[in-house]
């Protein structure tokens, strides 16, 4: 079975993201937004554990697919870094990227600066000035 790429895509908005998507003609790919998810999924719901569940099974079902994950954190909402490297433990051995649209985050130097400090725990960086 081939690696899978799991990339955390830094962006707001969800726009660019398909953007690039059409641009590279990227088609194998299955995209966890987690804020539409929230929307979406967990109607009524603030139990943190469910929405880690419903996470983790469509993870795993992208990675039986074989298909790579373009996961899209809430950065309106509490955002850690250090939770989100805890989704690199059940991806094993496949890719752990990011994808950094960095246009978006010069204004917030804060979280800009922990991605930086932190692009040796991915497997591959691509950060993006102006798209």
């Amino acid at each position: 079975m081939d690696k899978i790429n799991f990339c955390v895509v830094y962006t707001k908005t969800r726009k660019k993201v398909y953007k690039y998507f059409k641009v590279n003609r990227i088609r194998n790919k299955y995209v966890i937004d987690l804020k539409k998810l929230k929307e979406e999924e967990m109607e009524g719901e603030s139990d943190k554990m469910f929405l880690k569940i419903v996470i983790f099974n469509k993870v795993k079902k992208a990675i039986e697919k074989g298909k790579d994950v373009y996961f899209i954190p809430d950065f309106e909402d509490e955002f850690s870094i250090e939770k989100l490297l805890n989704l690199k433990k059940i991806l094993e051995d496949n890719n752990f990227n990011i994808l950094l649209f960095y246009d978006e985050f010069v204004s917030d130097q804060e979280r800009l600066f922990e991605v930086l400090e932190n692009l040796n725990k991915f497997s591959h960086s691509q950060i993006i000035k102006d798209y």
